[in-house]
């Protein structure tokens, strides 16, 4: 590549760049207007309780090691997400919500972005930062922008936490061991086996299916290595085994503890046979109707510039039909825990990293199958002739591609007629029109009565029709026994220790 299309490369990246900053802003700004809710008043009580009697960091953590002491043995094992959403930031401060969306959507980018470099740089062997970067951003956009149920994904912490969060700690720790395993040098070794254990232990800790997806990859990755290692194709790095083993040994420990066995006795279990039938069914129900114009478009885009790329590819590669196959059942086994622990779909916050999933496995097919049909024997065929001449094509028209595809993607996203389709977009319409600020004041003027020590039998107002933000309002408290919000009632009425709390129409 020749400085000028270098240079042609580094400005549309730049361009893309400030696109994704300009989308993300709103979303971050957002933030400012969300309180604590829902699961929120739940998981945080106890440490909430401690930091109120003595302000001292050291007994909020302590409580939160008693709380994931407590969870462990009365109803779930999930050490590391329970440690983590029982310290969010409004433990601290009933104004410290505004990080949640920034900490989230950071994750999501971040995770997303790394894991796609590792792949396109250190197993495909690509050298090129600036068209590598364009797909990352590519990517991460339509997936933060068309995410299922984004208020469980970006404003929800204790919801986003236990599954969004997760599933980008499960990203990085893929990452690091990808690249550790394709490094000569010794420090890179020892840095990415440190790192990876750590994130094992964090994400044996977390939500069953990111750890159950976990596991099938690191089956996968250890069957990979020995049929390599019988066929003399790859060197002995064994040193993958440990951050490997660790994740497996917390998730045994996670999926074994007694206070699941608590849990699964309220639950109506399905046949095992049964779950997985109807984990490939609903599989494939929401993997085809997740695939929106916008995203059609952005993978179209994406196949585009890695055809682009492919005459830098190096290394070996698996037959796309084995890859298609492989990515199938480990997207249709993120369903499976739910249908067998619950008998039914998997619910929205689960949604929303399978959704997640679902576009990096695209990406890891279209770098597999690019990768495979210009480095493979059977390219020097006709029929592998005609892909190198169309990959070398494509590489000449590039930038025109691009920048039509981008186009194509702004339109969708600008004049989109449902103002929540799109993240930003549904941002952008909360602030400006003050529904978000309204839902704010509202939520204000209730925990003031909420924390006046005062008020034992506190009496706070329902929100108003105009103060429910798509992204930042889910369900109200309610009063009455058996309604839906009335489980909120029991939860905060122990978070701010009230007697009772009485919620009358605003």
């Amino acid at each position: 590549m020749d400085n000028k299309q270098e240079n042609t490369y580094k400005n549309i990246y730049r361009i893309m760049l400030v696109v994704m900053a300009a989308v993300i802003l709103p979303i971050w700004y957002l933030g400012r207007f969300q309180v604590l809710n829902l699961d929120d008043f739940y998981f945080g009580a106890m440490t909430h309780h401690a930091w109120i009697r003595t302000h001292s960091p050291a007994e909020v953590i302590k409580a939160a090691c008693e709380q994931v002491r407590f969870y462990f043995f009365a109803k779930q094992a999930t050490y590391s997400s329970v440690f983590l959403m029982s310290v969010f930031p409004g433990v601290w401060a009933r104004n410290m919500y505004f990080p949640v969306p920034v900490i989230l959507s950071s994750m999501i980018i971040a995770s997303v972005s790394v894991l796609t470099h590792t792949v396109m740089s250190d197993c495909m062997g690509i050298r090129d930062r600036y068209r590598t970067g364009i797909v990352s951003i590519i990517l991460v956009f339509v997936i933060i922008q068309t995410l299922p149920v984004p208020l469980e994904a970006l404003y929800w912490y204790n919801g986003a936490l236990h599954y969004v969060f997760m599933e980008s700690v499960l990203f990085f720790e893929t990452a690091c061991i990808l690249h550790g395993i394709r490094t000569t040098d010794r420090v890179t070794v020892i840095w990415t086996t440190v790192v990876a254990s750590v994130l094992g232990i964090i994400v044996g800790g977390g939500n069953l299916v990111t750890g159950l997806q976990a596991c099938i990859l690191i089956v996968l990755h250890v069957a990979v290595h020995i049929y390599g290692r019988i066929s003399g194709r790859n060197e002995n790095k064994m040193w993958f085994l440990t951050p490997e083993l660790i994740t497996v040994a917390g998730y045994l420990v996670n999926i074994t503890a007694p206070g699941n066995a608590q849990r699964q006795a309220d639950s109506v279990m399905m046949n095992p046979f049964k779950a997985i039938f109807m984990s490939f069914y609903w599989g494939a129900a929401h993997g085809i109707s997740w695939l929106s114009p916008m995203s059609l478009i952005a993978i179209a885009v994406i196949i585009v510039v890695m055809a682009s790329l492919a005459k830098d590819c190096k290394g070996r590669f698996f037959h796309p039909g084995l890859m298609a196959v492989i990515s199938i059942c480990i997207f249709a086994a993120m369903f499976t825990p739910t249908f067998y622990a619950m008998s039914e779909d998997a619910p929205s916050r689960v949604q929303n990293i399978i959704y997640i999933a679902e576009f990096v496995l695209i990406f890891i097919n279209i770098a597999n199958a690019v990768g495979y049909l210009y480095t493979s024997d059977k390219c020097e065929s006709e029929c592998g002739s005609f892909f190198r001449r169309l990959f070398e094509l494509t590489e000449s028209v590039l930038p025109g591609l691009i920048t039509a595809g981008g186009a194509a993607i702004l339109i969708v996203f600008v004049f989109c007629a449902d103002k929540n389709e799109f993240v930003t977009i549904s941002a952008i319409r909360s602030i400006m029109n003050g529904e978000a600020s309204r839902y704010h004041e509202q939520s204000m003027e209730r925990l003031e009565i909420l924390y006046d020590e005062d008020q034992p039998d506190a009496v706070i107002y329902g929100y108003t029709d105009d103060a429910k933000p798509y992204l930042l309002f889910k369900q109200d408290v309610s009063t009455a026994e058996g309604e839906e919000g009335y489980w909120q009632n029991i939860e905060m009425s122990n978070y701010f220790e009230k007697e009772s709390i009485t919620v009358v129409s605003p």
